[in-house]
């Protein structure tokens, strides 16, 4: 059976750095990409300077390679989470790809935090806008249970920490309904997840009514989130 794109692209990927080796590669790279705007700078370079700019360029592209292969694996399993009628899991893996390269830009290793840690935010950010972007495009409602995966915004204890704080202040303008609605469905606090079946079970509701209810409720709550996101990341 033939490899699918993404699964082409992860036989490609590394076991994830430790923060030691992964401190090590970032500041090897910052020195090479340093070395070579040096030498690019340099007017009618000598053959041992273009030399030395060709070999820092291929330095510097092996680093990159050993720090983006390290991290494919979180970038497929963040876009299998957003993959939907609108994006597929291979155009949302290509645009992680792209946003992997964005945030290594942007990376500092001073700050003393894991690029794995720092690439999270960044990245649940862009899928989600791309995808209400791509979603307005193609002038069609996304079914909620594919939009926004359960584990987008319970994915370890920072984010339920930050929904809760959202649920519990009301930030997000919520009424009863569509609060108590996220709770049984993120499964938050001592609560289950709960599927759309289930919900229509215990509200008493029909699944279409309980779809459009959580689409709204989620917009809300995801704006919120992702305000809060872009504040942090300034």
């Amino acid at each position: 059976m033939a490899l699918t794109n993404t699964q082409l692209i992860l036989s490609e990927a590394t076991n994830l750095l430790n923060r030691d080796e992964e401190a090590r590669l970032f500041r090897a790279l910052r020195d090479r990409k340093a070395e070579q705007t040096t030498l690019e700078a340099i007017n009618g370079r000598s053959l041992n300077q273009n030399s030395q700019l060709w070999a820092a360029k291929q330095r510097a592209r092996r680093l990159t390679s050993q720090i983006v292969k390290a991290n494919l694996p979180l970038v497929i399993r963040v876009a299998k989470r957003f993959a939907c009628p609108v994006a597929s899991e291979e155009i949302l893996v290509s645009e992680g790809m792209m946003k992997l390269l964005q945030c290594m830009r942007a990376f500092k290793v001073e700050l003393g935090y894991k690029f794995s840690t720092y690439l999270q935010r960044p990245l649940y950010r862009h899928f989600y806008r791309f995808i209400q972007k791509e979603a307005k495009r193609n002038a069609g409602r996304v079914d909620t249970e594919t939009t926004f995966n359960t584990q987008v915004v319970s994915d370890g204890p920072h984010q339920v920490d930050e929904l809760m704080e959202v649920l519990e202040a009301n930030t997000a303008g919520l009424d009863a309904m569509e609060k108590t609605m996220l709770l049984h469905y993120y499964g938050i606090g001592k609560l289950s997840p709960k599927t759309l079946k289930e919900l229509s079970s215990h509200f008493g509701f029909s699944v279409a009514r309980l779809k459009k209810t959580l689409a709204i409720a989620i917009e809300k709550l995801g704006s919120v989130l992702i305000e809060r996101e872009t504040h942090v990341s300034k």
